[in-house]
């Protein structure tokens, strides 16, 4: 899969811990939210864990809610083995619902980095 999100290999080193800890409920979302938000994989699972936790509020309801909780259970798995292994894989149906609004798209750029200093007179970069 072509990685569309610019994701690079850093983050997903950096992120993975907090991409599969996004899975586990509301609480879960928040924590990888609060403590990785400039980082790319994290927002990428963060978004579909929202979209999972927002599933299990019809849990509640008989018969159609029980099977969404059950569908919501199966992506609740695949996402939290995705998020853990380092891969980036939209989950079925869910993935494509959280890209499609752009929920928690991350900041463009994140953090700038600090300015080269000037050269020192008489360096080759000086002319």
């Amino acid at each position: 899969m072509t990685n569309e999100f610019n994701i690079t290999q850093a983050e997903i080193d950096e992120g993975k811990t907090m991409g599969g800890i996004a899975y586990f409920g509301i609480l879960g979302f928040l924590i990888a939210f609060l403590t990785s938000k400039e980082n790319k994989y994290v927002m990428y699972h963060a978004q579909q864990s929202l979209i999972l936790v927002i599933c299990m509020l019809v849990a509640p309801i008989p018969v159609v809610g029980w099977i969404v909780a059950l569908g919501a259970f199966v992506l609740f798995i695949i996402g939290l083995l995705n998020g853990f292994k380092g891969e980036i894989k939209p989950l079925p149906v869910v993935g494509n619902i959280a890209f499609k609004f752009g929920i928690l798209k991350p900041a463009e750029g994140g953090t700038t980095p600090a300015p080269e200093p000037p050269a020192e007179p008489g360096s080759p970069d000086v002319e």
